[in-house]
C-alpha cells in the first residue's frame, strides 16, 4: 500500500479499505455543499470538522430542523441559520475549507453529557500492537466536543464512564474487550499505509445500545491525558513505549 496523506480524510480512507471495519465506521465524506447537502437529508444531524484539525478546534455540529433551516452548534453557542448559503459561509468561518463531514453518533453519556474514549494501541520496533491505555473523555455541560480543554469536560476511567453511563445492559468487561479487539483490527490496517507508526491514539466510541464506532485516529496523542487518571499504571506503561 502507497504512503497516504496523515490527514484525518487520509485515514479514514485507509480503514475504510478494511471490509471488518466498516461497521465501526461513521459515514464520513469531503465536505462540499452537494455531500453536505445529502449528508443531513440522509442522517439529519452531522458533525463537520477539519481535516488537519486536533483537540476539537473547528468541530461544528448542524442539524437539520426544517426546509431551509438548520442548527448549528459550535463549542457551547447554538444558533439557527436560514439559508445553505448561511450555512456554508458559517462552516467556512468555523471549521476551514479543507473539512470532512461526518454521520453523528448519539454517543452513549455519564449524567446527560456525552463521552467517547482515547485508545493507546503502540508496538515496539519489532513486537506486535497492543492495547496499552483507555480512558473516558466526559464533555463539559452544552458542549458538542469532548476535549477537555475546550469543553472543561473531565478524564475518568472507561470502566466508570460505562457503569455510570446510560448504555442499556452495560458490561464494562465486555464492551472494553470489545474495544480492544476494533482498535487492534484498526491498528493492523493503518500500519499497512503508515509503516513507520507505532503510537496511536484511537478516538472511538459507545453509542446509547453499546455499538463501538472509530471516531478517528491520531498519530501524535496527547499522552498526559492518562496522568490526569487516580491510576498512573497506563501512563507508564504508555510511556516505556
Amino acid at each position: 500500500m502507497s504512503k497516504r496523506s496523515v490527514s484525518k480524510w487520509g485515514k479514514y480512507k485507509v480503514m475504510r479499505e478494511a471490509s471488518a471495519l466498516r461497521p465501526y465506521l461513521p459515514k464520513t465524506a469531503w465536505n462540499k455543499p452537494g455531500t453536505l447537502r445529502a449528508m443531513l437529508h440522509e442522517y439529519r444531524d452531522v458533525i463537520v470538522k477539519p481535516t488537519g484539525g486536533w483537540g476539537g478546534q473547528g468541530v461544528v455540529r448542524v442539524r437539520l430542523r426544517s426546509a431551509g433551516a438548520y442548527e448549528v452548534h459550535f463549542g457551547a453557542s447554538r444558533r439557527t441559520l436560514h439559508s445553505e448559503t448561511a450555512l456554508i459561509s458559517y462552516l467556512r468561518k468555523h471549521a476551514g475549507s479543507r473539512a470532512v463531514v461526518q454521520q453523528r453518533i448519539r454517543l452513549a453519556a455519564v449524567n446527560g453529557r456525552p463521552f467517547d474514549c482515547r485508545v493507546m494501541v503502540q508496538r515496539r520496533p519489532k513486537g506486535e500492537w497492543r492495547v496499552t491505555g483507555k480512558l473516558a473523555k466526559v464533555a463539559g455541560k452544552g458542549y458538542v466536543v469532548t476535549n477537555v480543554r475546550r469543553s472543561q469536560g473531565r478524564i475518568v476511567s472507561l470502566a466508570h464512564a460505562i457503569r455510570m453511563s446510560n448504555i442499556e445492559g452495560a458490561s464494562s468487561g465486555a464492551l472494553s474487550s470489545q474495544m480492544d479487539h476494533v482498535a487492534l483490527q484498526t491498528a493492523q490496517q493503518l500500519r499497512k499505509a503508515y509503516p513507520s507508526r507505532r503510537t496511536i491514539g484511537l478516538d472511538m466510541a459507545f453509542d446509547r445500545n453499546g455499538r463501538v464506532w472509530i471516531i478517528e485516529a491520531n498519530f501524535t496523542p496527547m499522552l498526559g491525558l492518562f496522568r490526569k487518571l487516580k491510576d498512573r499504571s497506563m501512563y507508564r506503561t504508555i510511556m516505556s513505549y
